[in-house]
């Protein structure tokens, strides 16, 4: 009898155990899946031409800033500021130097492809681009910016690091614009961001 009891214990405390692995099972995803409706993330890192971009830029570096929306089961929003600096190669045919600057504003959405502590996910957007041109030669300076429609997507890695998430993502941007000093329709880069997001 003694032996059937300890049996039935050490059945209901597997039991136990059991459940409650099953609970934080489906749980703790919940709890590193955005835990407030407003997050704030920071990043940056080097930003590569690409196609026709690649042959008038060198790399160059870019930062950005973005304000992501949590709609629940929907895809979350997400709301980024971008600039970056690329030195030119070779303007005015080794006569001289410049560099182009691009301050970007996108809207997209943020898509998790899986929820727990670590998360793979993809972004899409659509957004303004604006492109300032300057060159320099002798000793004049001129310089044209111009603003154009441009898309955005790509997938990234966020990570929970203690309260914040740490994330590694790159990017391709496309940039529609009139053939100017690259002579191209279109200025492609591909920025790869490492940051946090509170």
């Amino acid at each position: 009898m003694r032996t059937i009891t300890h049996g039935l214990a050490a059945a209901a405390l597997a039991t136990l155990a059991m459940a409650g692995g099953l609970h934080a099972q489906f749980t703790t995803p919940s709890g590193y899946e955005q835990p407030h409706k407003l997050r704030i993330g920071f990043g940056g890192g080097v930003d590569v031409p690409t196609s026709n971009a690649g042959d008038a830029f060198k790399n160059g570096v870019h930062g950005q800033a973005f304000l992501l929306v949590s709609l629940g089961m929907l895809p979350a929003l997400r709301f980024n500021l971008g600039y970056s600096k690329f030195n030119l190669k070779d303007a005015l045919n080794g006569g001289g130097s410049g560099d182009s600057r691009i301050l970007s504003g996108t809207a997209g959405m943020k898509i998790d492809l899986l929820h727990g502590p670590v998360r793979p996910y993809v972004l899409a957007g659509v957004g303004a681009f604006n492109i300032k041109n300057t060159l320099t030669a002798s000793d004049s300076t001129g310089s044209a910016s111009e603003t154009k429609f441009g898309v955005d997507g790509g997938a990234g890695l966020a990570f929970r690091v203690g309260r914040i998430d740490a994330f590694v993502e790159g990017r391709v941007q496309n940039v529609f614009t009139n053939k100017g000093v690259i002579n191209a329709s279109t200025i492609r880069t591909v920025p790869v961001s490492f940051g946090i997001i509170f």
